[in-house]
C-alpha cells in the first residue's frame, strides 16, 4: 500500500458518512486550488452507466489528441485507478507526495476516504493542466465531494436513473432525481441519457437550466458495444460531438471499463451493484448460456431479491462474501442458492462442478478478486 492507502486502510467511503460540501470546500480554498487549472470539466452524475460513460468519453478525448483527465470510483484492482490521466493511472510516487504535502490539511478537515482521494486528484490533476476532466460522482451529487462549491463552471450529465444507495438517499425516486439534479448550476448545461420518459418529464418541471437529451431512436445497436453499454456509448459520443463540434470517428482502441463484459477463459466478468444493474445483468446474459453464477452484494443490498433476478439466468447460483470487508454480507437464505464463503472456493467449487461459462457479477469487488486470483495475483485463501 502507499502512503495514503496506509492512513485510510480502516477508513471507508461509507464509514461515518456525514453528508455536507464544507469540508473538501475548505480544503480545496486552504491548498489553492482554482477550477480553471482542470480545462473544460465534464460532470457526471446518475444510478448506472456514469462509470462506462465517463471511460468512453475519457478514451474517445484522449485518442483525439487532447489533453484529458479522469476522476472514476470505485477502482477494481488499485485506488490509484480513480485518478487518471491521459490514459495511466496516478503512480504511488505522486499519490504519497500529494498525501505528505497535504496530510496535515487533510487531517485537520478531516477529509473522508473519497474526499481525499478527490482532493488528491484535484490538486494532480491542476498540475497538468488538462484539456478537458471528467468527473464522475460517487454517491449522489448534491452532497458528493466532485460537487465542490468550487467547481461551477461545468458541463453536467446524468446517465440512467434508478433507485440505489437508498440508505443516504431515500426510497423515493423522483427524491433520489433530485439529488442528482444537485450536481447542477445555474448556468450548466444538462445532457440527460436516455431514460424513462417520467425522469425527463420530471427534470423538465424541475430545472430552468438547458436540457439536452438523448431519444430512444438516437440509441446505437452495435456488436462492439452490447446492451446495456451502447446506451452509455451512445451518451459519450453525444457529450463529444457538444463539446468538439463534431462526430467521433470509431476506433478500435475503444475498451469498455474492467470487469464490465470482460471475458477472462470461460469466465466472465460484469460487475454491477444496485438493482436496476443487475436487471440489466438479467437482460444482457438470460439467453447467453450461462452455466453458473457467482455474484456477492453488500450489506444495505437485498440479497434475496438479487439472487431470484439472477436465477433467470442461471439456475446455479452462488453466493459468496467479501473478504476483510466491512459492508460484506455473511449468509443468504434463499432457497436453492449455494452459498460459500470463500470467493476463491466459490470459484473453484463452479469450476469444477458446471462446464461452460461462469458469470461473476454483483460487486465489482467480487469481480477484482477472482480477476486476480485467475491471473496469479492473489494467493488462495
Amino acid at each position: 500500500m502507499n502512503k495514503f492507502e496506509s492512513y485510510y486502510a480502516d477508513k471507508f467511503e461509507f464509514k461515518n458518512l456525514d453528508l455536507s460540501l464544507s469540508r473538501i470546500d475548505n480544503a480545496l480554498k486552504k491548498a489553492g486550488f482554482n477550477e480553471k487549472s482542470l480545462g473544460r470539466i465534464i460532470h457526471i452524475a446518475g444510478t448506472n452507466g456514469k462509470g462506462s460513460t465517463s471511460y468512453f468519453l475519457y478514451q474517445m478525448l484522449q485518442l483525439s489528441g487532447y489533453k484529458t483527465a479522469l476522476f472514476t470510483s470505485p477502482h477494481i484492482l488499485k485506488i490509484n485507478e480513480r485518478i487518471s490521466y491521459n490514459l495511466s493511472d496516478i503512480s504511488d510516487d505522486d499519490m504519497d507526495n500529494i498525501f505528505t504535502q497535504y496530510q496535515d490539511l487533510i487531517i485537520k478537515n478531516n477529509l473522508s476516504y473519497f474526499e481525499a482521494v478527490f482532493f488528491t486528484a484535484m490538486l494532480f490533476f491542476a498540475a497538468k493542466s488538462p484539456d478537458f476532466i471528467i468527473l464522475e460522482t460517487g454517491l449522489g451529487g448534491r452532497f458528493d465531494a466532485t460537487n465542490t462549491n468550487l467547481i461551477n463552471n461545468k458541463l453536467c450529465v446524468i446517465t440512467s436513473m434508478g433507485q440505489d444507495h437508498a440508505a443516504y438517499l431515500g426510497n423515493n425516486i423522483y427524491g433520489i432525481i433530485n439529488e442528482k439534479l444537485g450536481i447542477l448550476r445555474e448556468n450548466s448545461t444538462l445532457v440527460l441519457a436516455y431514460n424513462k420518459p417520467f425522469v425527463l418529464e420530471h427534470i423538465k418541471n424541475t430545472v430552468r437550466n438547458e436540457i439536452k437529451f438523448i431519444e430512444k431512436d438516437m440509441v446505437i445497436t452495435d456488436k462492439d458495444y452490447p446492451y446495456p453499454y451502447n446506451e452509455n456509448y451512445t451518451t459519450s459520443s453525444y457529450i463529444y460531438k457538444l463539446l468538439l463540434n463534431k462526430e467521433f470517428k470509431y476506433n478500435a482502441e475503444l475498451k469498455l471499463p474492467p470487469c464490465r463484459m470482460e471475458r477472462l477463459g470461460n469466465v466472465i466478468l460484469d460487475g454491477s451493484h444496485n438493482m436496476p444493474g443487475i436487471l440489466k445483468i438479467k437482460e444482457t446474459w438470460k439467453k447467453q448460456n450461462i452455466s453458473a453464477v457467482i455474484f456477492t452484494v453488500t450489506n444495505d443490498r437485498n440479497i434475496e431479491n438479487t439472487a431470484a433476478i439472477l436465477k433467470q439466468v442461471s439456475p446455479n447460483l452462488i453466493v459468496t462474501t467479501l473478504p476483510d470487508n466491512i459492508r460484506s454480507i455473511y449468509e443468504c437464505n434463499s432457497k436453492d442458492v449455494t452459498f460459500i464463503p470463500s470467493p476463491i472456493d466459490a470459484f473453484k467449487y463452479a469450476q469444477n462442478n458446471f462446464k461452460g461459462t461462469i458469470l461473476i457479477t454483483g460487486s465489482f469487488y467480487l469481480c477484482a478478486y477472482i480477476k486476480e486470483y485467475i491471473n496469479g495475483s492473489r494467493d488462495e485463501v
